[in-house]
């Protein structure tokens, strides 16, 4: 058996068990159970999931999603420490809306798909909850995080972007000896 033989037939075997494992969970009521500690299955189905939620947070229609919420929102908010009341009110709709989003783009790539289950597996793996991903998903549970999203973007909408210019540095290719 050639080497691409054998790494495909790995891999399907892989996939027949991942299609297995997912078929089960998926009998049991449609919701997952899971240990308190994680399993090989579980780790793969975790980052099947991250991988799912980064495709769609990459995607141009959800940036697009996202950029027009703040636009719409942008003006409300300032850069003082004061948060207003307003500022709530905002904040639950940009959970509702980014929630529902990824929820409804997450179930038709992945039909099994459980948001308290997952919120259940980045608990049990705070050590790889880090990147964009989880950057995202920590807007939408905390306000800190979605206040800085949108000062952010008002600040790169006015062009106020953090100052790079201590991290450039121009030399001449050509150097005189």
């Amino acid at each position: 058996m050639s080497m691409a033989t054998s790494t495909h037939t790995d891999a399907c075997s892989v996939s027949s068990k991942a299609k297995s494992s997912i078929t089960e969970l998926d009998t049991f009521d449609n919701s997952l159970v899971f240990s308190s500690s994680p399993t090989n299955s579980e780790d793969a189905l975790f980052d099947t999931i991250v991988g799912e939620i980064e495709t769609i947070i990459m995607d141009d229609k959800f940036i697009a999603l996202q950029q027009a919420f703040l636009s719409k929102h942008c003006n409300v908010f300032d850069e003082s420490d004061e948060n207003k009341l307003e500022y709530t009110a905002i904040f639950q709709q940009y959970n509702q809306y980014i929630e529902s989003y990824l929820c409804k783009r997450l179930k038709v790539r992945l039909p099994w798909f459980s948001m308290p289950d997952f919120l259940q597996m980045i608990k049990q793996r705070p050590d790889q909850a880090e990147g964009d991903v989880f950057d995202m998903l920590h807007s939408l549970g905390e306000f800190i995080e979605f206040k800085d999203l949108m000062i952010g973007y008002i600040r790169e909408k006015e062009g106020r972007g953090p100052n790079l210019n201590c991290l450039l540095s121009v030399s001449s290719a050509n150097r005189k000896q």
